[in-house]
């Protein structure tokens, strides 16, 4: 498994199993493809639509209405998605969520880590990781900040892979490290766009990519 999240916990002691209140990450991915539910916290998903390596959809429950462009098929138990919620379509977020194995009883977050993100051979961003899990679910969330996402959206439109690092340590050798494919996060990305506005009913919060 190239993401070794069993090693990760006991390699870095500050790591307790537990959770997070991340918005919306908990969402029925696998419904794209399958009816087996992936999370245990289940959003109602509509208006998937695949490009290529990536999807873009509507994630919703109660009054949270939330817009994902995802890529889940570099990883079988890892996925990335940059999200955005309705009336907020300004501002994205960068995800990440891993299986653990087994449901989590607790929610928490467990670390906060340096993370870079590389596209390609362009300059890295270097932002803070915050890993978390989520009472009666079987991920680990990685919620990444201080990134600037308009930056690196325009990089991901036309790039080729992004390279994920987080450093687990201060030891240079004591990090995770994943690759995922950019095919299709151009469409991707701009629908993202679209449905948030659409989701949103408000043009004028504009999105950090035009379509």
């Amino acid at each position: 498994m190239p993401f070794l999240l069993s090693h990760a916990f006991s390699v870095h002691r500050g790591i307790r199993r537990g959770a997070s209140r991340l918005l919306g990450m908990a969402i029925l991915v696998g419904a794209l493809t399958s009816s087996q539910a992936v999370f245990a916290t289940s959003f109602n998903v509509a208006d998937g639509q695949r490009h290529q390596r990536w999807q873009s959809l509507t994630a919703s429950l109660g009054g949270e209405r939330h817009v994902r462009a995802l890529e889940n098929t570099s990883y079988s138990d890892t996925l990335l998605s940059i999200n955005a919620t309705a009336g907020h379509c300004a501002t994205h977020w960068l995800e990440l969520r891993s299986r653990l194995g087994e449901r989590q009883s607790r929610s928490e977050v467990v670390n906060r880590v340096p993370v870079d993100i590389l596209v390609d051979e362009q300059t890295a961003q270097t932002g803070t990781a915050v890993l978390s899990t989520q009472r009666g679910d079987d991920g680990l969330y990685v919620h990444v900040e201080d990134l600037d996402m308009p930056l690196l959206e325009s990089r991901l439109s036309t790039g080729s892979t992004l390279h994920l690092r987080l450093r687990m340590t201060e030891k240079e050798s004591d990090y995770w490290f994943l690759s995922f494919s950019l095919a299709g996060a151009d469409e991707a990305l701009s629908r993202l766009n679209r449905l948030c506005t659409q989701e949103a009913g408000d043009s004028s919060d504009s999105p950090s990519i035009s379509p």
